[in-house]
């Protein structure tokens, strides 16, 4: 990544963001996470922040009262969200791009106890910015850097029983002429593939961000060529394609057997 004055302006930002932190009693400390951390880092990355407060309720709440005092430190924002999981409670804020050229940008702020630091962002890479007493990157450390075996086989066997009916619901949409509903069914599927592509390569992934990097140069092309038409030709290429690699998944989790299922039954829809 180039050093250019958007990544001058929120390092900028995180170093205010962590100051203010710092100061509070009730935080036992912050890391940052996603892509400012690993290789996906560029001009555009998010902000995506941490926070973990001391193990007692009253300690979480008086930390998670600092956030719009936090977010004044990056500037000013001009929209925000709120919303919370189980032991956790996040902000995430968009600020303007006459503050934040070229586009603006969002910071993400994660709060829960030290105890259930494991639940902001579980598998992530991170790095640690601020830590009182030692405990954050011990708590850190003792995290898995994957996702567990059976939480990926899981995914994998739930998206394949699914497939047919994207493709059936795709089909159905070219007959009726619903453009519309063809191009959502149309990234329902593109979707699985690029899950299917990522999880053959890394077997860690969440979702399907960046995951054109995971498809070789001939898959890149019945990918690209999908956004250019929109028919059945289309649907049919895509899901050979989601089998092709699907079956490159049964040596890691088994699933041949429901892999000809599905197979067996794209040819009746197809």
């Amino acid at each position: 990544m180039t050093e250019g004055t958007s990544a001058v302006k929120w390092q900028a930002a995180l170093d205010a963001i962590v100051a203010e932190l710092e100061r509070a009693p009730s935080v036992e400390g912050v890391f940052l996470s996603g892509s400012l951390v690993d290789r996906d880092r560029d001009d555009f990355s998010d902000v995506d922040l941490g926070v973990a407060s001391r193990d007692d309720a009253e300690a979480l709440g008086e930390t998670v009262e600092l956030r719009h005092r936090l977010l004044a430190a990056a500037g000013r924002p001009v929209h925000l969200l709120e919303r919370g999981w189980e032991h956790c409670r996040m902000v995430a804020a968009l600020f303007g791009k006459a503050e934040y050229p070229p586009i603006g940008l969002e910071i993400d702020i994660v709060f829960s106890q030290l105890r259930h630091v494991g639940e902001q962002m579980p598998y992530a890479e991170y790095r640690v910015l601020f830590d009182s007493r030692g405990r954050l990157r011990t708590a850190l450390a003792e995290l898995g850097r994957s996702r567990p075996p059976g939480e990926v086989a899981a995914d994998v066997a739930r998206h394949l029983t699914g497939f047919p009916f994207h493709v059936h619901d795709a089909v159905k949409a070219c007959r009726r002429g619903d453009g519309f509903q063809v191009q959502s069914m149309l990234e329902e599927i593109r979707s699985m593939v690029f899950f299917a592509a990522a999880t053959r390569r890394s077997g860690r992934v969440f979702g399907a961000k960046r995951a054109h990097r995971y498809l070789s140069a001939a898959e890149r092309a019945v990918l690209q060529a999908s956004y250019l038409r929109s028919d059945e030709d289309v649907v049919a290429r895509l899901a050979r394609l989601y089998l092709g690699i699907v079956k490159e998944l049964d040596p890691a989790y088994g699933i041949a057997d429901d892999a000809g299922v599905v197979e067996a039954a794209l040819r009746e829809l197809l």
